[in-house]
């Protein structure tokens, strides 16, 4: 097949209103003629284009289907597939959606496929499309655990997935009656906007498209557009109903500051050392320990001289002041015997009936604190607060929504998904 060359150069024909008479036709110029163009044209050294015949040849859908064995159950998979030739690569093949099983139930199984549970402000709720987003856990946690835990498993996760698409769809349709026709005609021209941009981001057509689509997400390209217009009808909806009642004030962080001041300013502590030896076999050591302390040596020099178990360490006392007489848990004749004594200098030898002990304060621990006026402790203590503040609202928000525009009975709803999910993945 040729491609034919549209624009026709007229050399010779010019209109006489543009003519000038000192334009001259040059030497060797000739008419040019519609043929000229044309896979026919006579015309020596004309140049024809010849366009591969698989550029323009039509796809080819393939439908292909096999048995497959899951389980005692055999089903039929079916794939379709586009075909296209590429020249210079050969056949390119796409699967075409996803696969599709045709299963039959076995005979005394119970499979509930789908049915209308109710509706939320005249939005069908369907089994179907309820538990796909969680089809999934509900069978691994069928598979992995013993009855009663699956059954409380499968119980919580419905109705946790129930309160949300509840939420979700009480929020949409709340987002959706506060739409006037001008804002309407926005999100018409909104979402027109953004399906030119996902098919140019996903490979520039829109079969490319819906297949990158379909492949990430199980959606078709119209449900993903109406999952970003819900997502951004929501998203604006709470900014405006629930946002400015999450505010957090100056005296609010003051006050979460305070109830963490622990953590924003940790007590120091004291590392006491001590040597402790036995008075029935150490009696060397004891002399020993003795005579270098009266020679004016350290506590750790002496800890080496006698190999000492954790190189001298006893115990890490927190301290609730300044100094020592903040310290608890540590025994009084101790703590006197050390408070007027210098770093790493041991206290004179205490005699008990079985043992014999020398103390010693090793250093000092002070962790870093952090100012309420430090700018990421502000940060962080508002972003923690506005969460929780955020969640609070939106809470009391939906809590208002399921008054006002519930019309089914709730509970019934959630009831009836419960007993549909045990059925299809508790074999109780």
């Amino acid at each position: 097949m040729t491609l034919r060359l549209l624009p026709l150069i007229v050399l010779t024909g010019l209109l006489a209103s543009c003519y000038s008479p000192t334009e001259r036709i040059p030497a060797g110029a000739r008419t040019v003629q519609l043929q000229d163009f044309t896979v026919k044209s006579e015309v020596q050294g004309s140049n024809v284009i010849e366009v591969p015949s698989a550029v323009t040849a039509d796809p080819e859908l393939v439908v292909e289907t096999e048995m497959t064995a899951i389980g005692d159950t055999e089903v039929s998979e079916t794939v379709e597939e586009v075909r296209t030739q590429v020249p210079d690569v050969g056949v390119e093949e796409t699967e075409l959606g996803p696969v599709d099983f045709d299963e039959s139930v076995r005979a005394g199984v119970l499979w509930p496929v789908d049915g209308l549970v109710g509706q939320i402000n005249g939005r069908p709720v369907y089994a179907a499309e309820f538990f796909l987003p969680i089809q999934d856990r509900l069978a691994q946690i069928s598979n992995e655990a013993d009855l009663v835990t699956t059954r409380r498993a499968i119980i919580q996760i419905v109705r946790e997935r129930f309160s949300v698409y509840v939420n979700s769809e009480l929020i949409i349709a709340e987002a959706e009656s506060e739409l006037t026709p001008d804002m309407q005609q926005g999100i018409f021209a909104w979402l027109g906007m953004m399906e030119g941009e996902v098919t140019a981001e996903r490979g520039g057509t829109r079969f490319a498209a819906e297949q990158s689509i379909m492949d990430e997400t199980g959606l078709t390209l119209e449900e993903y557009l109406e999952q970003q217009k819900n997502l951004g009808l929501a998203g604006q909806l709470l900014r405006k109903r629930v946002q400015p009642r999450a505010i957090v004030s100056w005296r609010d962080i003051e006050q979460e500051y305070r109830s963490r001041i622990t953590e924003f300013r940790p007590p120091g502590s004291v590392q006491i050392g001590r040597i402790l030896l036995l008075n029935s076999k150490d009696g060397e050591k004891i002399e020993q320990v003795k005579a270098a302390f009266a020679e004016g040596r350290s506590f750790s020099e002496v800890v080496g001289l006698i190999d000492a178990k954790d190189d001298g360490f006893w115990r890490n006392f927190e301290l609730k002041g300044s100094g020592l007489e903040s310290v608890e848990g540590l025994r009084v004749s101790i703590r006197d015997a050390l408070e007027n004594l210098e770093m790493n200098q041991a206290t004179p030898a205490v005699a008990g009936r079985t043992s014999t002990s020398w103390y010693a304060v090793l250093g000092y621990i002070t962790p870093p604190s952090f100012s309420i006026f430090d700018p990421q402790v502000q940060l962080g203590i508002r972003n923690k607060l506005e969460s929780i503040r955020y969640g609070q609202q939106e809470e009391k928000y939906l809590v208002s929504l399921r008054r006002r525009w519930v019309n089914d009975d709730i509970r019934k709803m959630e009831i009836r998904l419960v007993e549909m999910a045990l059925r299809r993945y508790w074999q109780g």
